[in-house]
């Protein structure tokens, strides 16, 4: 199993009528991921938001699989890569620890920006630490 996995607890306020959470939560679950990865590898730095302001997302690509409901413990397992000056992230979503069906896949695709927002090489830290993360498989099936 991943060593990165974040945990969400399901909130009243990201679900539907019928208790079901609404599809464009779900990004934002992978953001939560992706971001608390980035905290533990000091990337990110909660008391400085701004260090993450030059990294955009070129592409994102959700498949939703089952639904997550109300009071549901989602597990995000996140894994990352460098592909040129392309910053790749898939993450697979479970709605508990030991389930064996992901209930939702995700990839996302970052770049960095200069400050005149135009695409550049990573920063050397985070290619660094890029570079020594574990890539299992792809995870975003088609």
């Amino acid at each position: 199993m991943p060593l990165n996995i974040h945990i969400h607890k399901v909130q009243f306020y990201e679900t539907d009528l019928m208790g079901i959470v609404h599809h464009s939560n779900y990004l934002r679950f992978f953001e939560e991921a992706r971001v608390a990865w980035a905290v533990s590898r000091g990337i990110l730095d909660y008391q400085k938001p701004e260090s993450a302001s030059h990294l955009a997302v070129l592409e994102t690509r959700v498949k939703h699989l089952k639904p997550a409901k109300f009071g549901d413990d989602l597990h995000v397992e996140i894994q990352a890569k460098i592909e040129k000056i392309r910053i790749i992230f898939e993450y697979k979503l479970f709605c508990q620890a030991k389930s064996a069906d992901a209930i939702s896949e995700c990839r996302t695709v970052h770049v960095a920006l200069d400050e005149n927002l135009r695409p550049i090489k990573p920063p050397h830290l985070l290619k660094t630490i890029l570079e020594k993360e574990k890539w299992i498989e792809t995870w975003l099936s088609n």
